[in-house]
C-alpha cells in the first residue's frame, strides 16, 4: 500500500509542538480508557481535563482556530496540541503508542498508518457509544467503508475526517465566459471547447495536467472509472488482470483525447509545478489535477498566492465515453482515533466528534485541502465567492466522497512500469492491447505484489 499521498499535499506543515489552553492533566479517571462515569464525573463536577492531541494536520493557524472554538465550547475540556511534520508523524505515532505515551487524540494517515497503530487504538466500536445516535449518518458512507476496509481485520479504527481523490479539472472561469464556453461535460464539449479557445487565443494551451509517469494511473483510472467504477481496485486486488478487455479499453479511451486533438503530446512533457503555473499564469483554459488543489477556488487564497486569475471553477473529467458518468477515484486521508492508553475516553469522543461531524469542520475545512466527510459541511461565501467556485466544490465533493475506486497505488509498479507504459500509448509508441499485455506480464513476474 502506497505511503499517504498527503505527504505531497502537506509537506510544507510546520514541525511544532503547541500547548493550547495551559492546563495540566487532572488525574486519572479509573483504568486504562478510564471508567465512564468517571470521565463524566471530571466534566460534571467542573474540573478540567486535557487531551493529549498529535496529529500532523491540518496546518497550525488552522488547529489553533479550531481547538480554541472547541475549548469556548467546552470549557472543561482543554487540548494540548503537538504537531509534526507528515513523514516524521508516521515513524514517531507508531514509537510512541508502542512505548506506552498517554495519548487522548491521534491523527491517522488512514492508508499509511492504520495497520501500523491499529493494536495501540480503540476500536470505535468500543467509544461510538460516546457519539451521537446514528453518527454514522452524518458521514459520506464511502470514506467510512475505506477507512474500515484498509484495517487488516476489517474493523473501524479511526473515524475519517476527509478524502482527496483525482483526477478533477479546474477551468478559468473568466475566460470561459469571456469566449462564451459551457463547462464541457463530455469530451466531444471538451473538443470544441479546445478547439474554441485555440482559435480565439493561440498562445493558451486548452488543458494542461502532469506528464510525468505517476500523473497517468490517475488520468487512466480517472477514465476507466467513468465506464467501471471499481476497476482500479479489481485489478490491484488481482480480481481482474492488466490485460482485461476493460484495461484495453481504457488506455485507447485516454488515448483517443490526443487522437481528437483535445491535448496535444506537448502536454506530456510537463514536470512539476509547470502545469499550475501555466494555468495560474492565465495559459492554460483548463488545469486537470486532484481534489488538494481546491484552494485555487478561493479569491482570498488566490491573492494570498499572487495568483491573478478572477474565477476559477471547478468540474468532474469530462465523460470520454458515451453512457459513462463522472468518476474520480479518492482516499479517505485524515482520520481521528482514541489510543487504548487514554483515560479520558469521554471527552476525547466529544472532540472526535467536533471534528469529524461537528462545528469544528466549518473552521479546519475552510483550508479546502481535505473535502470533509462531513455531509453538513458546504463552503460559504466567505471562503468561495464565485458560483463558478461554489458549484465547482459541491461537484468535487459529490465526486470524491462517492467515487467508486481508492486512490491506491503500487508505487514501484507505478515507477518503473505502469506510468511509462501509458505514456509510450499516449505517445503512439505501442498499442492499447501491447502495453496492457506488458503490464500484465510485469505484474505477475514476482517483482512486484498484488494486494
Amino acid at each position: 500500500m502506497h505511503s499517504s499521498r498527503l505527504l505531497r499535499v502537506l509537506a510544507t506543515t510546520v514541525t511544532a509542538v503547541v500547548t493550547l489552553g495551559g492546563l495540566a492533566a487532572c488525574g486519572d479517571s479509573g483504568g486504562v480508557g478510564g471508567d465512564k462515569n468517571a470521565d463524566q464525573a471530571t466534566v460534571t463536577d467542573g474540573q478540567p481535563v486535557t487531551l493529549k492531541y498529535w496529529t500532523w494536520f491540518p496546518p497550525e493557524v488552522t488547529l489553533r482556530d479550531t481547538i480554541a472554538a472547541f475549548e469556548r465550547d467546552h470549557p472543561a475540556i482543554k487540548i494540548d496540541l503537538r504537531i509534526f511534520e507528515a513523514a516524521d508523524y508516521q515513524k514517531q505515532l507508531p514509537l510512541a503508542l508502542n512505548g506506552g505515551e498517554e495519548l487522548d487524540v491521534v491523527g491517522v494517515q488512514v492508508s499509511a498508518m492504520t495497520n501500523s497503530i491499529r493494536e495501540q487504538v480503540r476500536p470505535v466500536s468500543e467509544w461510538e457509544s460516546n457519539l451521537p445516535a446514528g453518527w454514522r449518518d452524518k458521514l459520506a458512507a464511502g470514506p467510512v467503508r475505506q477507512t474500515e476496509k484498509v484495517a487488516k481485520d476489517g474493523k473501524l479504527y479511526s473515524i475519517p475526517m476527509g478524502s482527496l481523490g483525482s483526477a478533477v479539472m479546474l477551468y478559468n472561469a473568466s475566460m470561459l465566459s469571456e469566449l462564451g464556453i459551457a463547462v464541457p461535460k463530455s469530451a466531444d464539449e471538451l473538443a470544441a471547447a479546445a478547439a474554441k479557445v485555440r482559435a480565439a487565443k493561440p498562445d493558451v494551451t486548452p488543458m494542461v495536467f502532469s506528464g510525468e509517469p505517476y500523473w497517468q494511473e490517475e488520468m487512466l483510472f480517472t477514465i476507466a472509472g467513468q465506464s467501471n467504477p471499481t476497476l482500479s481496485d479489481d485489478v490491484f486486488a488481482g480480481r481482474k488482470p492488466w490485460n482485461s478487455p476493460e484495461m484495453v479499453a481504457a488506455l485507447g479511451q485516454y488515448k483517443s483525447l490526443f487522437d481528437k486533438g483535445i491535448v496535444g503530446t506537448d502536454v506530456l512533457s510537463l514536470k512539476g509545478n509547470r502545469p499550475a503555473e501555466l494555468f495560474t499564469g492565465g495559459k492554460a483554459a483548463f488545469y486537470v489535477d486532484g481534489s488538494w488543489q481546491s484552494s485555487m477556488l478561493s479569491q482570498a487564497s488566490r491573492t494570498a498566492s499572487k495568483i491573478e486569475l478572477t474565477d476559477v471553477g471547478a468540474a468532474a473529467f469530462p465523460v470520454v465515453v458515451a453512457g459513462g458518468k463522472p468518476a474520480a477515484r479518492s482516499y479517505a486521508e485524515g482520520g481521528l482515533a482514541i489510543p487504548k492508553k487514554s483515560k479520558h475516553v469521554t471527552q476525547a469522543a466529544t472532540f472526535v466528534e467536533y471534528m469529524t461531524m461537528g462545528k469544528g469542520v466549518d473552521t479546519w475545512g475552510k483550508d479546502l485541502v481535505l473535502v470533509p466527510t462531513a455531509k453538513s459541511y458546504s463552503a460559504d461565501s466567505s471562503v468561495l465567492a464565485s458560483q463558478a467556485a461554489r458549484d465547482g466544490y459541491a461537484a468535487i465533493t459529490t465526486l470524491i466522497n462517492s467515487a467508486g475506486s481508492a486512490r491506491d497505488s503500487n508505487q514501484g509498479f507505478l515507477n518503473q512500469v505502469e506510468g511509462n507504459a501509458i505514456l509510450d500509448v499516449l505517445r503512439g509508441q505501442s498499442t492499447p492491447q501491447a502495453a496492457a499485455d506488458k503490464l500484465q506480464s510485469e505484474w505477475t513476474s514476482g517483482r512486484y505484489t498484488a494486494k
